[in-house]
Parts: C-alpha cells; structure tokens; sequence
C-alpha cells in the first residue's frame, strides 16, 4: 500500500508539474498592491523578461490594442473558488479568457510600469521545470504528510473501516493540494479550459475529504451507524453537490461553494457531542475521541474563521491560500494519532490547551470583525480594543474551565501532601501502612477500579494507553494496578507517574521511620516484660509453693500463666493465627475444668481456622475467656461446663454455658469479674450478654461477640 501511494503522489505531482511547463512563460513573478498595481518581486535569469524589467519596479498592467488591460485577479493570490455566484464564476473565467487572448494573439506583450514605462517581451511558449516556483514544490512536499500518514494507519490497520476512510480522506485531499498549488504557481493566468478542470479537480478533493470526516467520526471511536449506508449516502450527496457547482444546475444561497462548509462543521461538531456521550467512562475512547476532535476543530476552526468567513462577507480572506493548505496537514496527522491511538496519555491536557488556544484565538479575532463592521473604527484600534476586551472575558473563562474541568491535574503534589500525611499518620504495622497506602491512590486519583496485583513491580508505569497504572505496593511484595482515573472519565499520564513516585518515596520513608520506632519501643518492651518475668513469676512461683490454701495456690498459679502469657504476646509484633491460640485456651481449660471435677463440652467453627489477630487482641480474649471461666467454677460449683467459638459476619462469638448454682444476673453484685470482661470487650468494640434459663435446666449463659476487623 505504502509504493501504491507513493506512486500516486509522483504522479499527480508530475501531472501538476507537466501542465505548468505547458504555459508561457515571461519569468516575472509578481505580487499585488494594497493600490492594484503589481509589484515585481524578482526576474528570473535567462527569461524573456531578464534585462528588460527590475525587481521592485511596478506594474499597472498590459498594453493591448492602445488600452490599459490590468491583470487582476491574480492566481497565486486569489481563491479561485471564492466567486460567490455563477455569474462572478463567469466574470472570472471571461477575465482569464481576456488575459489569454493578451497573451497569445500577439508574438509580444507589452507591460506598463507606474512610471509610465513600456516593456515589450516575447513569452516563452513553455515554462522550463526549473523555472517552476519554489512553493509549488514546498506545497506539494508538504502535502506529501496526508497521504503518507493514510498509507501508514491503513498499514497498521487494514481491516478497520477509519482507515479506508482516513486513506481516502487523505489521497483526495492531495489531489485537492496540488492542483491548488498548481494555480499559485501560475504567473499571470490560466487557460480558461485548463482552469475549470483544475477547479474540478480542487472541488473533488476536497468536498470528499471533507465529507470523509464525518464518515471517520460516525465510525470512531464508537460506531455511530451500521453498515455502508451513511458512506454511499454522503459520497452520492456530496457528488451531487460537485457536479452542481461545476454544471451551474442550481445556485445556493449566500454561496455557489464555500455555504456548505460552516453548516458541516456544525454536523461533525453535533456528531463529536454524540460521541462524547457514548464513550462516558471509557477513558480510552474518549481520549481518541479528543485527538479526532481536535484535529478536525484545530485546522478548520481556523481556515472557517479567517478564509471561509471572510469570503462569504464577500471581503478578501485573512488566511492565503497557501496557509490554508498547509493547515490542512494537521488534520491528517491529528486524525491518524487518534485510529492509531499513540500514546493517548500524552493528550488529554494537550487537547484542552490547544481547544482554549483556538478559543482564544477566535475570541480576539471575533471581536475584531465586529467592532470594524459596527463602529467603523481604524484596525490598530481595533485590534487593541479586542485584546482587552479579550483579555477581561477569556482569561477568568480559562481560569474557570481549567480549575472545573481538570481539577486534579492542576494540584500541586505539594497540595496532596497533608492529606497523604494524615492518612500516614496513625499507622503502626506494615498491614496498616499498606492499607493506607492504597487509600491515598484512591482518594488521589478517583479510580474506577483498584486490584491488587501478585505480581510485583519496581517502579510505577502507564499500561494501555494509560487506562491503568500500575504502582508497586510500600512493602514491594506485589502491586496495585488502578484503572480508570476520576472514574473512568480520564486516562492516567507522565505526570501521575512521577507523582506517584514522589509519593511512593514519601510514605515508605514513613513506613520505614514507623518500623524503626516499633522495633525501638518493641525492644523496651521485651525487656520490661523479660524483667517482669524474671522478678513478679519468681515470687508468684515461690508463693504458690508456700501457701497452705488450695484455692490460694490456684489463683496464684492463674496469676502466674496470665503473666506469662502476656510476656509472651507482647513481645509479638505480627498477628498469629487465632486457631492456634484456641488451642493452648482449650487445653487450659480442660485443665482446670478436670482439677474441678467439671466435665467440659466444647465447639470450634472450622472457619476460624483462617482468621489472624493481632497480639493485643489475643492477649484480651485470653483474659476474658480465663475470667468468664473462673466465674464459672467460682460461684456456681457446675457440673458441666461448656464452651463455644463460632463465626459470623466477621465477628468472633464466644459463649461460656454453665450449670450448677444459678442465680439472675439483675441479683449479681457488680464485682471485678464482671467489671472486668465488659471492660475488655468495650475496648475491642464488642459486645457482651449475660442470660440465665429457668428451671429444671437452670444455666448460665455469657455470650460475647467481637468484630475481628476492630
């Protein structure tokens, strides 16, 4: 495909450049004057008109049969397609049929200079190829972009109807390119006949690759239509609407040609709005739909504003010819990035600066033509005026779109800080920090959807076109992969990597500060503890050897595991499993419940197999199990003591069940034992019951419930 538009752009390029030797040729190259005078602008060496004329001398016109013909319009700086009606179409074909009869009925032409000068020179019948000027060339070399970046998008995607249509687009709006530059390489005219299939041609390529456009908008990013049906129906349309300007079969209103444009830019603008409701939390769609958008605003915002515009008012464009096609090129390219989608990430922002600047643009530009059309002042006022009055409506407008429309992309790194800092700030284990961590992503970026990933990575990168963002987690044992940005209705790009990065460093600079204090107090704790041991076991140890009571002895002896267990929690920083825990209760409390003569019944949920604790939190169940069982044995003297540990919505629910001397818990005295388990479950957020059942199976029943999560 790539040799195939190669060849056709030599091509057309030859044919372009084979029809302009086939004029005459003087070597003048001239341009006009505010005054309708022609200014020589140079002489080519070895032309009819070398050593003859002079570069900067000026010329009112040819001499033919004693009259004065001036030689206006001139080709290379008039569109020749701005004739507003079939009439002027026909005034202008009649002034270049004048202009050719000048030029070839005669073997000379004579010029006139403003000084009254008379130059007599005889064309030459053919312009040489290199005496072809330079911007033909520069225009044609240009151009080369749309077609080439046709060729490339069908390359990558052959199959997709964008690209057949892009490739069209772009071929078509070539042939349009060189055949406009073909007549602003022209010197004074173009032969009448010449000049309508040339005008042919130029109206071809560019009503298609206009309307092309909105064939590719319908189509990208979401199907708008199905089938062929809108492409024939707007190819046949548009043909019609060619054969009509070229055949003169019905005159539109306000213009025979360019009244067509400012209505489709409005269409494509309509179809931009439905496509932008149909790609709502598809940030990749929409961010393609940005790059189409943008290219087809960019470059016909401006040559609608300052060529088209100008010419229905019936005034000379603002905008030459030779801009005009020039600006066409970035439509191509815009149009190609968005089929394509290259690096989307990088647009977004790029997108919005670029609509604001056009906006800008067309603001001061606006306001320009509508104080010169209503006050009739000078242009130097004028233009001042605009910018002022731009500048007091544009700039708060900017400002206020900017800050509604990308709020997140506006903040400082340095904004987001204090709420990072406080997110940080209470976290004490790893676990902590990373859930943290996570929170801070998604209260940074507004995800959609946020994963944790198993796999790991070392630095935080962009992933499909950036609809993910892939971080590596505090602890850098696996990742979190965001997707959709401020849900979904952004892609995420540069500048979130090296935020997220600068982030990252900070709060594993508090990961790593938080641990080294933890290991500091953790140690101080160890030895407290391992002091503790040392002196209050040993005397706990001696004194239940000495003391005569056997209940004495007992509740030293509890004393002493619950010292020693709590040594032993204390010095672990990470959670254990609570299924290992249960085990060294359950053998403690058949322990006791044997040395009572109590026989002890006791259920475990399997599903708490699963389940990890902190030390804390262990340590405070230990002691609130040991104190509803030692209630037990203590007052009620039961024979049947049972135990149960059961899961249910994330909470932990042990029930301690006694029989023997029952008395209601409303008659119970409020003691430290009782005192002491609803302390302890208060502190863990839980609850605890106390109910007793009426006789013949009189029993006491201590239900507690925890939320492990607490």
């Amino acid at each position: 495909m790539l040799l195939a538009v190669l060849l056709f752009i030599a091509v057309t390029q030859m044919t372009s450049a084979y029809l302009l030797t086939q004029q005459q040729w003087t070597g003048i190259r001239v341009t006009a004057t505010p005054a309708d005078t022609l200014l020589i602008k140079s002489i080519s060496a070895n032309s009819p008109a070398s050593g003859k004329l002079a570069a900067g001398e000026t010329l009112l016109g040819l001499q033919v049969d004693g009259k004065l013909l001036q030689i206006k319009p001139l080709l290379n700086g008039y569109a020749p397609l701005s004739p507003a009606t079939f009439a002027q179409r026909a005034d202008f074909y009649q002034q270049q049929q004048t202009l050719h009869q000048a030029f070839t009925q005669n073997a000379q032409v004579t010029f006139v200079t403003t000084t009254g000068k008379t130059v007599s020179l005889t064309p030459a019948a053919r312009t040489p190829v290199t005496a072809i000027p330079a911007v033909f060339w520069l225009l044609c070399l240009a151009n080369m972009i749309s077609p080439l970046v046709g060729a490339l998008v069908w390359t990558y995607r052959p199959y997709q109807k964008a690209s057949l249509f892009l490739l069209l687009h772009s071929l078509l709006y070539y042939v349009f390119a060189v055949s406009g530059a073909g007549v602003i390489a022209t010197e004074f005219y173009m032969e009448p006949g010449a000049l309508r299939q040339n005008l042919l041609l130029q109206a071809t390529g560019i009503n298609f690759a206009a309307t092309l456009i909105l064939v590719i908008l319908c189509d990208l990013p979401k199907p708008l239509v199905r089938g062929l049906w809108l492409f024939w129906l707007v190819m046949g349309f548009t043909a019609l609407s060619t054969a009509n300007y070229h055949y003169g079969w019905f005159e539109t209103p306000g213009h025979i040609f360019y009244i067509q444009y400012p209505f489709l830019y409005v269409i494509v603008l309509g179809i931009i709005a439905l496509q932008m409701h149909h790609t709502r939390r598809q940030p990749v769609e929409r961010a393609s739909l940005h790059v189409l958008a943008a290219a087809f605003m960019l470059p016909n915002a401006i040559i609608i504003a300052l060529h088209v515009f100008p010419i229905l008012l019936g005034k000379p464009p603002i905008v030459g010819n030779i801009s005009a096609l020039l600006l066409f090129n970035l439509m191509a390219i815009g149009l190609g990035v968005g089929i394509l989608r290259y690096r989307l990430f990088a647009i977004e922002f790029w997108w919005l600066k670029s609509m604001l600047w056009i906006v800008g643009g067309l603001l001061v530009a606006g306001i320009d033509v509508a104080l010169m059309t209503l006050l009739q002042l000078r242009g130097d006022y004028v233009l001042a005026m605009s910018v002022i009055i731009a500048g007091f409506l544009y700039f708060p407008l900017r400002q206020w779109l900017l800050d509604k429309i990308i709020p997140m992309e506006r903040q400082n790194l340095s904004d987001f800080l204090p709420a990072l800092s406080s997110n940080l700030g209470n976290a004490l284990s790893k676990e902590t920090f990373e859930q943290r961590w996570q929170e801070s992503l998604q209260q940074r970026f507004l995800p959609l959807h946020i994963e944790k990933l198993s796999s790991t990575v070392t630095t935080t990168h962009l992933s499909d076109n950036g609809l993910h963002l892939d971080v590596p987690s505090l602890g850098k044992q696996h990742a979190w992969r965001l997707t959709g940005k401020q849900r979904a209705a952004r892609l995420f790009n540069k500048t979130d990597v090296k935020h997220t990065e600068s982030l990252l460093t900070v709060a594993r600079m508090a990961s790593n500060a938080s641990e080294t204090r933890q290991q500091v107090i953790l140690e101080e704790r160890r030895r407290i503890m391992h002091d503790l041991h040392d002196s209050v076991g040993a005397k706990l140890l001696t004194l239940s050897h000495k003391l005569p009571d056997a209940t004495h002895r007992e509740d030293v002896r509890q004393a002493l595991i619950t010292l020693r267990e709590t040594v032993r929690l204390s010095q672990q920083a990470s959670p254990t499993k609570l299924v290992d825990n249960i085990a060294d209760w359950r053998a403690e409390i058949a322990g006791r419940a044997e040395a009572a003569a109590v026989r002890l019944r006791w259920r475990q949920d399997e599903r708490l197999n699963a389940c990890q604790l902190c030390p804390r939190k262990i340590l405070q169940l230990s002691q609130i199990l040991r104190e509803a069982v030692s209630n037990a044995l203590k007052h009620a003297e039961p024979e049947t003591l049972e135990v149960g540990l059961a899961l249910s919505s994330n909470k932990l629910h042990l029930i301690v069940t006694n029989d023997g001397k029952i008395s209601p818990p409303e008659r119970w005295q409020a003691g430290t034992g009782v005192n002491g388990i609803r302390h302890r479950v208060a502190a863990l957020g839980g609850e605890v019951g106390f109910y007793s059942s009426d006789p013949p199976q009189s029993r006491i029943t201590v239900h507690i419930v925890v939320p492990l999560q607490a």
